[in-house]
């Protein structure tokens, strides 16, 4: 790291000498230089990519010079470099950003090339509500940001902006800053939930999460749901990013292989009933009638005495 830190501060002094006041940047300046270190890297990428033999239609010796290579690889990185340590980041941050992706790359990896599911049992388990005592944190978060004193038990809709009674700009900027900060990292696992995945799996159950946090709008949330996942121990198979949960879960794994979907949310659990079997965690802010295959409980541990699943592993 100290090694990492020395590279981080060369490149940082150098920059300094090009760019006046470097740190007083405002924003636009910052954009605008962004797109100058692009431009570079850019160049420097196809510098990179000349040193090689890669055009198909063209006859050439194939003779690549690993010095040239090694410039050329150290220039990318330099302009690279550039970017990082004009946003003020520190290695520590890039290190551990490192890893975090890697995860996510090796997750995506597994479930879209090694899984299958073919024949098994699948079962499509919510994680907000159902796992992760969300809204529970989101409004902890909310009291210490401007000192409220919400309670889910207030909650009488799902929509936390129609069901809160704050500006919506003020929620909507405390959610954003909730999911930019990473407190979905630190979101409290609710009871019984390490105990459920665990009898689930030891049944052959295949555990398939289902999510509808904007991963794809907040980057970072993959990775912080993987690290939650894992720092709590929360065992399972896949994880689908989708608002259209179950046609999403029944397309990738086939309408004859969903068991049972677990739910919080009354209007998805109305949705997911036209095509699936659904239990409905009961929570204040889903109140309200049901039809269909809905089955209401008050915890998941009540699902497994009604499937009838035991903690004991199976003699496949």
């Amino acid at each position: 790291m100290n090694v990492l830190r020395e590279i981080f501060k060369d490149q940082l002094d150098f920059n300094r000498k090009v760019i006046d006041d470097m740190e007083g940047l405002e924003k636009k300046e910052k954009v605008s230089q962004t797109k100058e270190y692009i431009l570079h890297l850019h160049s420097e990428c196809d510098e990179l990519l000349r040193e090689m033999a890669w055009k198909s239609h063209r006859k050439e010796d194939g003779y690549i010079i690993r010095s040239n290579m090694k410039e050329e690889l150290i220039d990318v990185f330099k302009y690279w470099l550039s970017i990082v340590v004009l946003w003020g980041f520190e290695p520590e941050e890039i290190v551990e950003e490192y890893w975090r992706k890697s995860k996510v790359v090796e997750q995506r990896f597994k479930q879209e090339k090694r899984l299958n599911f073919d024949g098994r049992k699948v079962v499509g388990v919510d994680i907000d509500g159902v796992l992760a005592a969300y809204p529970e944190h989101f409004l902890d978060f909310i009291n210490r940001e401007v000192g409220t004193d919400l309670k889910v038990e207030d909650l009488t809709e799902y929509n936390v902006y129609e069901a809160l009674e704050l500006p919506y700009d003020m929620t909507k900027r405390l959610k954003a800053k909730f999911r930019e900060t990473g407190e979905k990292r630190h979101i409290p696992v609710l009871d019984g939930a390490k105990e459920f995945l665990e009898s689930l799996k030891n049944n052959d159950y295949k555990i398939v999460l289902l999510s509808a946090r904007p991963y794809k709008k907040y980057k970072r949330i993959f990775a912080d749901t993987q690290e939650w996942l894992e720092k709590n121990e929360l065992i399972h198979d896949a994880i689908l990013w989708d608002e259209d949960k179950c046609n999403r879960l029944i397309r990738e794994f086939g309408h004859d292989n969903v068991e049972f979907f677990v739910e919080d949310n009354r209007n998805n659990a109305l949705d997911i009933s036209k095509t699936a079997d659904v239990y409905l965690i009961n929570r204040p802010y889903n109140q309200g009638e049901t039809t269909g295959n809905i089955v209401r409980v008050d915890s998941l541990n009540e699902i497994l005495e009604l499937e009838g699943i035991t903690n004991e592993v199976q003699n496949l």
